[in-house]
């Protein structure tokens, strides 16, 4: 469960990346609290739609699904080229982007994934290991 002052960090935490980078889209999925087997955007940054509000995955499925279910951060530059690309990322076709980067929030007392912080571009900026980087750096501060 996400508790008032969680709320306030990771809605800071989305807007300081967004503000301070050249992402174009940055956000939050979190498990929900009613089902730990549903995902869904909750804080996000750049989104040129409302539609993210809709999207509900389950663990293992997109982005948020594969890095919660893994524990293990994402980046792909070629999100929208479908001869490639086999997992279906309905956040990056919803928000156009053309490359991502998804690292996981661990929750500390028990360890366990909690939500996913992602940032992406639709410009074809590539992201790599240093954009994971800069994201565990925003979320080591928050």
């Amino acid at each position: 469960m996400v508790g008032p002052a969680d709320k306030i960090a990771y809605e800071t935490l989305v807007q300081t990346i967004y503000q301070k980078s050249n992402f174009d889209f940055v956000g939050i999925a979190l498990k929900s609290a009613d089902s730990l087997e549903q995902i869904k955007w909750r804080y996000v940054r750049g989104n040129i739609t409302q539609r993210y509000r809709r999207i509900v995955l389950r663990n293992g499925l997109g982005i948020a699904g594969l890095v919660l279910r893994t524990g293990e951060p994402f980046f792909d530059n070629a999100l929208n080229d479908k001869s490639q690309n086999l997992m279906y990322t309905p956040i990056t076709v919803v928000e156009k982007l053309n490359s991502a980067a998804a690292i996981p929030i661990i929750d500390p007392q028990s360890r366990a994934v909690t939500g996913v912080l992602m940032a992406g571009y639709r410009n074809g900026s590539p992201v790599s290991h240093e954009t994971v980087a800069i994201l565990r750096y925003y979320l080591r501060r928050a």
